[in-house]
């Protein structure tokens, strides 16, 4: 009868990709599939050596004998335990043993039909993966423990609402407790004034998939204003795209550097004065000579209006930008600008100083705007900074050329000059404090140069030639012409 019911499992037992076993109730191998076979090891021709294998798997077989009858004793007929069972080649193979008790005809139990699912793989995987875990876990621990311990202030935004901050931030925003920030927008801290700019870096990274560094306003809890500079990287955090802002405080070095660049421009104030005085003068001379022509004159003096008006006109330009520099400045301001009127402006006024020297100034550029997010005052300061340096290296004649070109991403001004010129060693120390080329002067001018371009989220390139000249180009961030002005 058993030998019937052993027969009746062909040819599915056979074939089956579980391994699979027939086994007595007292814990003897009955039938071995070659599923099996493999799995322990085993060649398949001994599938005929029942025996043998009998005596190598004696421990496994008497636990699944043991394990029927307590199934039995439940009444239960089918049931599973974990097992770990020895390959062949020695190592230990985690199995899941399925055990279903089979009656016979007169419903007494007949024998055991065995099947082995190997985990072994499984089990490893979820080890590893345990692992990992752990590891993960642990590196995560000490990036929290940086973070947390770092100097400067970070912040870790979604959508431009912020996640985490540390503790070095809740000082900057001058903020007591972590729910006092978390959940804001970055827009509530950032002052309004560099929203836009803020707008154009995500509309850049969008498009280009980079940032650049960042200086810009903010306002702390207690509505104190703080100047700020910092970097961004875009990390995967909880899941999901964010951006990690890294900040320090740069409120004191902006009020120290504004204090230079103010001594400086009152320096500068001082050494176009006396151009500007003679400037002043010709149109002076030349309305008060109309005057007296207008009061001998019988015949229309309406021409000589026009004429006194312009000059007049001339005189209020040139006083205007000479205020422009020597007045106090309060907090920059930036917004969107054509930097082409600018540029003019500067030129009007350094033209006055260069026509003292027989230099001339010309001017090329394109019929569009080129729009940029600035400060109109320290924009002027850089160009009148770069203009000034160019006549002082050349003396009493001689050309500057100034061209402003752009690309999709720069507007690009390059002032170039027919000056005797740096050495690479020059170039390298130029923009360090108290190094200058020139007889007289302290070498900050350019320092606060690169500063302002820098603070603009631009660069400045320097190629010069001794005895031939020197060429500065400053590349400042384009931006869209603004649809509302």
């Amino acid at each position: 009868m058993l030998r019937d019911h052993v027969q009746s499992y062909d040819p599915t037992f056979q074939h089956a990709a579980l391994g699979m076993a027939l086994i007595s109730l007292n814990g003897t191998f009955l039938k071995v599939n070659p599923a099996l076979c493999d799995l322990l090891g085993h060649p398949r021709h001994e599938l005929h050596s029942i025996p043998s294998l009998d005596i190598t798997y004696h421990d496994m077989l008497t636990v699944i004998s043991e394990f029927g009858k307590s199934l039995e004793s439940n009444h239960l007929t089918y049931g599973k335990f974990e097992q770990q069972v020895l390959h062949r080649a020695g190592r230990q193979l985690n199995m899941t043993i399925h055990l279903t008790i089979i009656y016979d005809e007169a419903l007494f139990p007949s024998h055991y039909l065995v099947q082995f699912e190997d985990r072994t793989r499984l089990i490893e995987t979820e080890g590893l993966l345990h692992s990992t875990e752990v590891i993960l876990l642990d590196i995560q621990n000490s990036y929290y423990q940086l973070l947390e311990k770092m100097p400067l202030a970070v912040l870790i935004t979604k959508k431009g609402i912020i996640q985490y901050v540390n503790p070095a931030a809740l000082r900057l925003v001058h903020a007591n407790d972590k729910s006092e920030v978390l959940g804001m927008s970055t827009d509530s801290v950032v002052d309004t004034s560099y929203h836009q700019a803020l707008s154009d870096r995500r509309k850049n990274f969008v498009t280009h998939q980079s940032l650049r560094s960042i200086s810009y306003m903010i306002n702390a809890l207690d509505g104190q204003q703080k100047f700020v500079e910092g970097f961004t990287l875009i990390i995967n955090y909880e899941g999901e795209p964010a951006a990690v802002g890294v900040f320090k405080d740069i409120t004191d070095q902006q009020q120290k550097e504004e204090y230079i660049m103010q001594s400086e421009k009152l320096n500068m104030a001082g050494q176009l004065a006396a151009g500007i005085a003679h400037e002043i003068r010709n149109p002076l001379t030349s309305i008060n000579g109309f005057m007296k022509l207008m009061r001998s004159s019988k015949r229309s003096t309406e021409s000589y209006f026009d004429i006194i008006e312009s000059e007049l006109k001339r005189i209020e330009l040139i006083v205007n930008e000479l205020l422009v520099l020597s007045k106090p400045q309060g907090n920059h301001i930036s917004k969107p600008l054509n930097v082409l009127p600018i540029l003019d402006q500067v030129i009007t006024l350094m033209s006055v100083q260069a026509a003292l020297k027989n230099i001339e100034i010309t001017f090329l550029c394109p019929d569009t705007s080129l729009w940029i997010i600035g400060e109109m005052n320290q924009l002027k300061q850089v160009f009148i900074n770069l203009l000034k340096n160019g006549m002082d290296a050349m003396g009493t004649s001689g050309i500057i050329h100034i061209t402003a070109d752009f690309s999709d991403l720069e507007v690009l001004i390059r002032v170039q000059d027919e000056g005797s010129g740096m050495t690479p060693e020059q170039i390298q120390k130029l923009g360090q404090p108290f190094f200058t080329t020139k007889e007289t002067g302290t070498g900050l001018g350019f320092m606060i140069t690169q500063n302002i371009i820098h603070n603009h989220g631009g660069s400045i390139q320097i190629e010069s030639v001794p005895d031939h000249g020197t060429t500065f180009t400053v590349k400042l961030p384009r931006i869209n012409e603004p649809e509302d002005l």
